[in-house]
């Protein structure tokens, strides 16, 4: 991409800003047109073997979307989908031009304890991005997070501190630091079951059928619970 190019992406991003005293109704359609528009050229750069050019172009117009959501009606997904596009196609960006770890290791975790909850964050697409290092900067910050005092919003930040700390023992690739973590914060069926899915997908059914049946003890109905009744009997 020349010049030119360069400088209608720049445009296109520019149009991601969204003024808050606008009516959250209007222009999302053009919005959204915009947003799928930045994408695809971005995928076009990372084929031609561009991502470097893409990378910070795509964190500009995540953060500028991620803002411009606060300030609109996003009630029927189209926008959360194409906010979801765009974060897939900079992690790809990122995977072909490894940013510096740390500091995408900050942002991610910026985004998940500091942002208003959206886009989503899944870690096992950008942990080849980060590497071993960037990965290690996550924890770090995510354990400097969860040592911190009272925040006013406690309930928030727990659940972010979760949230990280179950996926980076994900990544880690290690099946029984993944269940510790996981077992960490039993309060539904769902979080059985998560577990008896990790273990299952290690071939390891026996342990997976034993913890079925402790979800089904401590959680015996609900609709969570059909899936850990049918493991309970055999994964």
């Amino acid at each position: 991409m020349g010049v030119q190019g360069d400088s209608e992406l720049t445009v296109l991003v520019d149009r991601l800003r969204r003024d808050r005293r606008r009516d959250p109704y209007s222009g999302r359609d053009a919005y959204s047109r915009t947003v799928r528009e930045v994408a695809d050229r971005c995928e076009e750069l990372i084929d031609v073997g561009e991502a470097s050019v893409a990378v910070p172009v795509l964190r500009k117009a995540v953060d500028r979307m991620t803002s411009a959501l606060m300030y609109m009606d996003s009630s029927s997904g189209v926008l959360g989908n194409d906010l979801a596009y765009l974060m897939e196609v900079y992690a790809r960006a990122c995977r072909a031009a490894l940013p510096r770890p740390a500091g995408l290791a900050a942002w991610l975790v910026k985004l998940v304890c500091d942002g208003p909850g959206w886009p989503d964050v899944v870690l096992r697409e950008w942990a080849p991005a980060l590497g071993p290092k960037g990965l290690a900067e996550v924890a770090r910050l995510v354990d400097e997070r969860a040592a911190a005092g009272n925040e006013p919003d406690g309930w928030h930040r727990q659940w972010a501190v979760r949230y990280l700390r179950e996926q980076i023992a994900e990544v880690s690739g290690d099946t029984d630091r993944h269940v510790q973590v996981l077992a960490e914060h039993l309060v539904s069926a769902d979080q059985y079951g998560r577990i008896v899915t990790v273990l299952a997908q290690a071939q390891r059914p026996a342990e997976a059928i034993g913890w079925a049946r402790r979800g089904l003890a401590a959680h015996p109905s609900g609709h969570q619970a059909v899936a850990l009744r049918t493991c309970s009997s055999g994964c």
